[in-house]
Parts: C-alpha cells; sequence; structure tokens
C-alpha cells in the first residue's frame, strides 16, 4: 500500500489526465487506457520500470493539450503526419514532465520517444532499434492498441488484434508484440476494454501503485506550481496567471490577517484555481468577440471541473470549494451555483478578487489591458456586488 504522499501524488496526475482527456462533456479515457495496459505491459518485460511507464503514460499526450481539437481525432486523420503540432507534441511533452519529482528525466524520455518505432518509421526523430527508449515503446503499443479500441468498439481481442496488425506489425520487436498478445488473451482485454472497467482498475491501481521515490524535500508543493504552469500554458495569453493570482490571494489574505497555514492553503488552492479550464478548448478561451450561449456554457463548467478534480486528491479536498468557487459574486450572480455572500468561502472570495485584478492588467484578446491603478478602480466599482468589501478594501492597499 502506498502512503499518502504517494497517493496524493498518484491522484494528482490522474486528475491531470483526465482533464485532458475531457471534451466538452465526454471523457476519452485515452491516458488513462494508455497508462494501465503499458503498466502492465512494463511488468512482463520491463518491471523497474513500470511505475514511471504509468506515470508516462498519463501524461504522455500532455504536450498536444494546446491542439484545436484532441488528438485522438487528429491522428485518425488523413495527412495527420503533416501537422507540426502533432509532429511537436512528444518533445514539447517531455519538456514539461521532466522536472515532476521522482519521474523527470527518465518518464520525460519515453514521452518524447513515444511516436518512434522499432523500423525507424516513427516521430520526431525517426529513430531505430535500441536508440528508442525501452519504456516508450510500451507506451507506443498501448497508444495504438486504444486507437484501435476507439475504431473498434465492442470487438473481441481477436478482432482487435488483427486490427492492430495493419499498423503495429514491424513497427515493434516482435517479441514485444508477442508478449503483449499473451497479456491480452488473458484477464487483461476486458478490464481495459470499456470505460467502466477501466475505471474501475485505475481505482484499483491508486490504491495499490508502489511508491515513488522523489528525492525532494516538497514534492506536492513542487508539483503543483509545475501544474498551474501546465494549466496556464494551454493559452498563450494565461502565461504565469495563476501564479500572479496565488501571489495576490496571498498578499490579500495576509492583509485581512489571515494565520500562516491558511495563507499556505490558499496559495494551493489559488495556483490549481483554472484547474478545470483546461477542458475548455483553445477556439473558445482565444475568442475576442462575444461567447455565444453554447460557448458560455462550456466556460461556465470549468468551476465545477476544479471541484470535481480537487475532490478526487485525498489532500486537497478542503480546498476543492476555495480553488472552484471564484467566479461566485457576492451578490448572487456569479456561477456555477450563485451563491450569496455567507455562503462563499472566504478563500474564494479573496481569489475571485485576485483574479479579476490579474485578468484586467494582462494582455487578453477580448479586452483592453488596465493599470493597476485603473483595475482597483474596477473592483470598487463592483465592490458588494461583485466582490466582497472587506477583500476590496484590502486590495487598495496590498495590490498597489
Amino acid at each position: 500500500m502506498s502512503c499518502p504522499a504517494d497517493r496524493s501524488f498518484c491522484e494528482l496526475v490522474v486528475a491531470l489526465s483526465t482533464i485532458l482527456d475531457t471534451e466538452e462533456e465526454t471523457k476519452l479515457y485515452h491516458a488513462w487506457r494508455v497508462a494501465l495496459v503499458a503498466r502492465e505491459l512494463a511488468q512482463q518485460v520491463l518491471p523497474e520500470q513500470a511505475t514511471r511507464v504509468f506515470y508516462a503514460g498519463l501524461l504522455h499526450d500532455i504536450g498536444a493539450m494546446g491542439l484545436d481539437d484532441h488528438i485522438v481525432h487528429q491522428v485518425l486523420r488523413p495527412g495527420a503526419r503533416l501537422n507540426p503540432e502533432i509532429i511537436a507534441h512528444p518533445a514539447r511533452g517531455a519538456a514539461m514532465v521532466a522536472p515532476l519529482p521522482g519521474l523527470g528525466e527518465e518518464a520525460a524520455a519515453m514521452i518524447r520517444d513515444h511516436h518512434e518505432r522499432w523500423d525507424g518509421s516513427g516521430y520526431p526523430r525517426g529513430l531505430q532499434g535500441g536508440a528508442i527508449v525501452p519504456g516508450a515503446l510500451l507506451l507506443g503499443l498501448a497508444d495504438i492498441f486504444d486507437l484501435t479500441v476507439r475504431t473498434h468498439p465492442d470487438r473481441p481481442w481477436s478482432q482487435v488484434r488483427q486490427a492492430m496488425t495493419e499498423t503495429a506489425a514491424g513497427t515493434f520487436p516482435p517479441e514485444l508484440l508477442t508478449s503483449f498478445n499473451a497479456i491480452m488473451a488473458g484477464p487483461l482485454y476486458p478490464e481495459v476494454a470499456t470505460n467502466v472497467a477501466l475505471e474501475l482498475k485505475m481505482f484499483q491501481i491508486i490504491l495499490d501503485l508502489p511508491p515513488v521515490n522523489f528525492q525532494v524535500a516538497e514534492p506536492m508543493k513542487i508539483t503543483i506550481d509545475l501544474f498551474a504552469r501546465i494549466i496556464d500554458a494551454k493559452h498563450a495569453y494565461t502565461a504565469g496567471h495563476s501564479r500572479r493570482v496565488a501571489s495576490y490571494a496571498m498578499k490579500l489574505a495576509c492583509g485581512m490577517g489571515w494565520n500562516e497555514a491558511a495563507v499556505q492553503r490558499l496559495e494551493i488552492a489559488a495556483l490549481l484555481h483554472d484547474f478545470g479550464k483546461i477542458a475548455v478548448p483553445r477556439a473558445i478561451l482565444d475568442k475576442p468577440g462575444r461567447l455565444d450561449d453554447r460557448e458560455l456554457k462550456v466556460v461556465h463548467q470549468h468551476p465545477q471541473r476544479t471541484i470535481d478534480l480537487l475532490n478526487s486528491i485525498s489532500s486537497l479536498k478542503d480546498i476543492a470549494q476555495i480553488a472552484g468557487l471564484h467566479h461566485e459574486r457576492y451578490d448572487g450572480g456569479g456561477y456555477p451555483y450563485g451563491l450569496h455572500d455567507g455562503d462563499i468561502p472566504p478563500g474564494a472570495r479573496i481569489i475571485a478578487v485576485a483574479d479579476a485584478f490579474d485578468a484586467m492588467t494582462s494582455p487578453r484578446p477580448y479586452q483592453p489591458t488596465r493599470t493597476p491603478q485603473e483595475a482597483l478602480a474596477v473592483l470598487a466599482r463592483g465592490s458588494g456586488t461583485q466582490f466582497d468589501p472587506q477583500v476590496v478594501a484590502v486590495a487598495g492597499s496590498v495590490l498597489t
């Protein structure tokens, strides 16, 4: 059984992979299936790397999160290999994952090479044979399996295997394909072929995954800081947004007399306040004009997604509401629940002001950039309606 720190780390990575695979109302489960299948295969052929293979599988397509459409759709279209964004996503993802404590360069190398093929036909570097990181080949094979299951739903393994032969034969070592067929011919296939079975298996893995050797003093803090950068990286104009909101929120809380422990929890909530926004398509958030009703509905879903994601992480449940309710208004006109003043957690009221201040003072495609003094004037006009008057009063002295 893994320790609480390992459990929380695993849950946090699983949550990130979940939101990366969320398409408006639908969970695609691509990363989950790749991670679980690659881990099972690794336990047979690369047991010392099984845990890193699992985490690399969860994050293997993180470099593709800025695409206009999810990569599982894009790679199945004609000409996908000509898309420079698709070609670049393995290296981009590797760079994002490399700083993760306990995984670092080894998991990053697997992600970098997961589209390389044994015969040299892969990308981005056209590597051959032993030049490819072994764990990457497992991810690549599991990736092909997932795409085949998507295009051949509700089929027995024998039919899926036949379909995979068309794309996998010759591009992976024969002994790896033999091992893969052996585990799929056993009990694994029904455990990963449907989303319901896949969820059950993932929850079992979270409980029993071996510990990670983090080699750092505060692995969760480092991971959360990294995740904040990943959240902001999907959209060019949000670079640094979560860290700035956290900084402003901490200044506001200190100005209101909060103790150190409460300020530290608020910092984490602010860093992750836009967690659910990863599922919002780039075309919507980058749209310079007014959003239509459907687009507004998609945007308004992101706070609830943030709450759901943080509630799935044992050590972060207490900040889920604080992080996710930052779009509620003091007068009850906000979302997702339309809460009024006293029903909104104090931390969420602080993040609301910090978030609005940063949005107004940073370049955005849908509004002019304001000076800090102009932004404070807007906050003052919203005091008692959109914002908590006490927080706005403190903002005037600490956000200048």
